[in-house]
């Protein structure tokens, strides 16, 4: 079990992206002609092809055709069909081929290990690339440092580092504190002092990226969590699954209206809510990717590939994005990626596994934590297109939505 462990660390640390391309870094940089995408997805597909023969083995087909998943399978199904029909598509199947991947390494997570093994693991591969990426600050390491003093560490770009920083904080605490009262009183104080200590150092890397939407998602994660520890203190636990249901649809109801009020009624929150050196960026982004979307709205321009399409970049008032290559949205990188159907599946499978989580018939202290989890997620997606990518929080969100281990 504990090789296994270790093999899921390692897979989920390659899945923070900055291992694989740290390791190839040098060799591009000695040969410009080395084709470095594709050594990029060989490695990806490498690490995760245990995972893969794995879930092959151990999940039930029947359970995951009648469940929430049968949509997530869809989806990646439609990006691979609509990356084969793209401009691009070499490029867009090898996106799609890395997504599909992330999907089912979470999954082979979820039906692997417990809930609490499942921290375990996100908290040791995430502490990894900080603690790495740390060294690499202090080391001075090419490409460590943003532009404007930002730390990226072995991640080249803040926004990359400052989710791992994040989710590092996040599982420690979550993984620690059901177990605190289980330590001999005499340890409790030093685990304590050690564990703040951590969380501490992940939360000054974190400051130091200057990464807007981790630090936002971290602060969603924060409230949710002091939310149900106060509600736990005053509510009966005859009133807690009442409380748990309403919880689930508030937390989902706010992260639609979020949607609309982002993407639809930016200027409310422009330079208000949030600052305007953050959002400015992403406004001029998303309504780009709108455009994009409804240029090609039954099959998208395939996988991760529509801003490397000149036809796309030369949209309506493409000149307002000449600096940018990405959506800054995980919803809108769905549309872009797969069009409207892509967007139906994607919504249907978050809406149905939500609904799953609601219906819990006894929740415990781990669906409080696959709660934050989920929401640390999508809060993110929002401004990053950090979902239905080959990048660490898909797999982590398939792996919180999933059912239970014991579940068959």
């Amino acid at each position: 079990m504990w090789l296994e462990i270790a093999y899921g660390v390692l897979a989920l640390l390659a899945l923070t992206i900055g291992p694989i391309f740290t390791l190839w870094r040098n060799a591009q940089l000695n040969n410009s002609a080395l084709p470095i995408e594709a050594a990029h997805l060989s490695t990806f597909v490498v690490v995760q092809l245990p995972a893969l023969f794995l879930l092959g083995r151990r999940a039930n087909p029947l359970l995951l055709w009648k469940s929430a998943e049968s949509f997530l399978v869809a989806l990646v199904g439609w990006i691979l069909i609509t990356s084969v029909m793209s401009d691009f598509g070499a490029y867009a199947i090898g996106n799609a081929v890395k997504g599909a991947l992330c999907v089912t390494t979470g999954l082979y997570l979820a039906t692997s290990f417990s809930r609490h093994q499942q921290l375990i693991i996100v908290s040791l591969a995430t502490h990894v690339g900080v603690l790495v990426s740390r060294f690499a600050i202090a080391r001075n390491w090419p490409e460590s440092i943003y532009e404007r003093r930002e730390w990226s560490g072995m991640y080249v770009n803040p926004n990359l580092l400052g989710p791992v920083a994040a989710v590092a904080c996040i599982s420690l605490l979550f993984v620690v504190a059901p177990l605190y009262r289980k330590i001999p009183r005499q340890w409790r104080f030093a685990v304590g002092v050690v564990v703040i200590d951590v969380a501490v150092f992940d939360l000054i890397v974190l400051f130091h990226t200057k990464a807007f939407t981790s630090i936002l998602s971290t602060i969603v994660v924060f409230t949710i969590g002091a939310s149900a520890f106060g509600v736990n203190q005053v509510i009966a636990s005859d009133a807690r699954k009442q409380w748990w249901r309403s919880s689930v649809a508030v937390l989902s109801g706010g992260l639609v209206v979020s949607m609309v009020v982002l993407y639809k009624f930016s200027s409310l929150v422009n330079g208000t809510l949030l600052p305007k050196s953050a959002l400015q960026e992403r406004i001029f982004a998303w309504d780009f990717s709108w455009t994009g979307f409804l240029e090609r709205p039954l099959f998208g321009w395939g996988s991760g590939v529509a801003w490397s399409n000149q036809i796309f970049r030369r949209l309506d008032l493409y000149w307002t994005v000449e600096n940018i290559g990405h959506s800054h949205s995980a919803y809108f990188d769905a549309l872009l990626s797969g069009g409207l159907l892509a967007g139906l599946l994607f919504c249907a499978y978050l809406v149905f596994a939500l609904y799953r989580m609601r219906n819990l018939e006894h929740p415990q202290q781990t669906d409080v934590v696959r709660l934050c989890l989920i929401f640390f997620c999508l809060s993110a997606a929002l401004f990053e297109p950090f979902l239905v990518t080959n990048y660490f929080l898909w797999p982590i969100l398939v792996m919180a939505l999933a059912p239970d281990k014991k579940v068959s």
